[in-house]
């Protein structure tokens, strides 16, 4: 029968070298010859100072340091080992004649790892050696799984960063830089979850989004991209808020997973008339202050945020005002009211309220408000991300319109085409046909730097025909006490009770010199009126009955009424050089 080896070698998948560390000869050659017997490459050194200079120049698999030694002993040795030695981890057994509670504490103290008494007891030594190579084991895939980690952070920091810089470069896209408006954006995390954007409609409404995003990060990132691109072009077209709600909830519902949407407040306001239009889903109340000094009004969420409901069952809810010159409108996100404070007492309604109280000019309010809430937060760490929107109803900080950088210019070379859109009365309820109309005009002929005469024509053609031929209101309502929100609450009430009601609006373009000539035919089959009655220009617009007719007079080149006004035609001219103009 063979006879089997007394000591089989340590099999850690390499051969392993032991650096033995000891001012005695006899105990240096005794330990090595056992470690050898195991498969070891064996390094003796015989002080401290010679252990270090030995792994300056090879790193040791494992350490056996005697205690008491000349020049450097074994603890001072120990120190400097694991300082030379930093990330790597190599394990140290100390070697020690004594038991002594107090020299093996200090042994740990100073960076040990576990102790062998002599003389040496192999069986023992074995079980030492396993047990350090298992932790040198598990530090070394620690350390690689800590490796793996920080790449994986620093690149995902990158990439956020990345997105952060996608996303400021499409903020600078918002018409937030106007003298009306102050806002503050303050993210928790290199990436937002709460959006604030601004645009202008065609005719002239400021239009403003402030979203919450649940959670942050890369999908509230994406979620913010294609709210914005929503928001953005559905304004440029002219459409209101309640279509651009619908809009956002069917984006969000398919974009968004099932725990995750986007709380929101639009609104829209006409400087000139002081008309506010507003929606509110999941954010908290906007606050209305009157110039004269207090808030006058709060409007509630009164709406599911996006993302929750389907679209074929979601409702947009707007309510409309009128607000005086100098009234102001704060929108900010629940992360104002829930700032914490040291001892994580919350900012609150109740500080928000004394703010917005406080006398003094409107925009130093918004500076005290942010001064209150840092002061309130002192040195505490952001638990969710804060924004807050400020807005002026006041004509005379109107902003004026924007230059492109190039001019715009019609994109395709003037052609012969026309077109006609039938409406009954379910769709004048549930469709928004000026801007369908204007993107034909686009899409069919690239009229798009013409974009806002052309809206602004077939926009009071289209209302004009709506509200007074078909709803029959009365525009002498704007003039009463809040009558812009009194004049738009009869007309949603009336075009819900709609019936039997038809509306064609026929369009034909022919070349004309270097342009062309777009004609535009509206008619429908409600009351008429007579258009004689009606000043020829638009000379004066303190009166809200018949300016739209005047407005359009001044844009086209000739505008006619036919079938005792129930059927507008009207003909606008372009060039290439009133398109670049324009």
């Amino acid at each position: 029968m063979a006879a089997v080896p007394k000591f089989a070698p340590v099999d850690h998948g390499a051969v392993l070298t032991a650096l033995v560390v000891d001012d005695e000869a006899v105990n240096r050659v005794v330990l090595g010859a056992m470690l050898r017997e195991y498969g070891f490459i064996v390094i003796e050194a015989d002080d401290g100072r010679h252990a270090c200079e030995v792994c300056r120049e090879t790193v040791p698999d494992i350490v056996f340091m005697d205690i008491m030694m000349p020049e450097m002993d074994g603890y001072e040795a120990t120190r400097a080992i694991k300082a030379l030695l930093m990330p790597t981890f190599v394990p140290v057994i100390f070697l020690t004649a004594v038991s002594d509670d107090h020299l093996l504490h200090r042994c740990i103290e100073v960076g040990g790892d576990d102790f062998l008494v002599k003389p040496y007891s192999r069986t023992l030594l074995r079980a030492k050696i396993d047990a350090a190579l298992r932790t040198r084991s598990m530090h070394r895939d620690l350390a690689e799984q800590r490796d793996v980690l920080t790449q994986y952070r620093l690149r995902q920091q990158r990439d956020m960063e990345v997105a952060k810089r996608i996303l400021d470069n499409v903020a600078s896209q918002n018409r937030l830089g106007v003298p009306n408006v102050r806002y503050a954006l303050r993210p928790m995390e290199t990436l937002n979850g709460d959006v604030i954007f601004a645009a202008n409609r065609p005719t002239g409404e400021q239009c403003f989004l402030v979203g919450d995003f649940t959670g942050h990060g890369l999908p509230a990132a994406i979620g913010a991209l294609t709210a914005h691109g929503v928001f953005m072009s559905m304004v440029a077209k002219g459409f209101g808020i309640d279509d651009i709600v619908l809009e956002l909830n069917r984006k969000m519902c398919a974009l968004l997973p099932v725990d995750r949407f986007l709380s929101a407040a639009l609104f829209e306001m006409q400087l000139d008339t002081g008309l506010l239009k507003v929606w509110n889903g999941g954010m908290p109340d906007i606050l209305v202050r009157s110039a004269a000094g207090r808030v006058i009004t709060r409007y509630p969420s009164e709406n599911v945020p996006m993302g929750i409901v389907a679209p074929r069952d979601y409702a947009a809810n707007v309510r409309c005002a009128t607000l005086a010159p100098g009234d102001q409108l704060l929108i900010h996100s629940d992360g104002l009211i829930e700032a914490h404070g040291p001892g994580d007492e919350l900012y609150g309604n109740a500080r928000l309220h004394a703010v917005m109280d406080s006398p003094g000019p409107a925009f130093e309010r918004f500076d005290a408000l942010l001064a209150s809430l840092a002061q309130h937060v002192q040195s505490e760490p952001q638990s969710d991300d804060v924004s807050l929107l400020y807005v002026i109803c006041d004509p005379a900080l109107a902003a004026a319109a924007e230059d492109d950088a190039q001019p715009a210019t019609v994109t395709r070379a003037p052609a012969s085409w026309r077109f006609e859109l039938e409406l009954g009365a379910e769709e004048l309820k549930s469709s928004e046909p000026v801007a369908t109309v204007m993107q034909v005009f686009d899409t069919v002929q690239g009229l798009g730097a013409l974009r806002t005469p052309l809206f602004l024509i077939l926009t009071e053609l289209f209302s004009n025909a709506l509200e007074h031929g078909l709803l029959a209101l009365d525009s002498a309502v704007k003039h009463r006490p809040n009558g812009f929100a009194e004049y738009y609450q009869q007309r949603q009430e009336r075009l819900e009770r709609l019936f039997g009601a038809t509306m064609s609006i026929q369009c034909r373009h022919e070349p004309q010199g270097d342009g062309g000539a777009l004609q535009i035919r509206l008619a429908h089959n409600g009351s008429g009126f007579d258009p004689a009655s009606l000043p020829v220009q638009l000379a004066d617009n303190g009166e809200f009955k018949g300016r739209g007719i005047r407005l359009v007079r001044s844009l086209c080149r000739d505008l006619a009424y036919e079938d005792g006004g129930r059927t507008a035609v009207a003909t606008y001219s372009w060039a290439h050089a009133t398109a670049r103009a324009a």
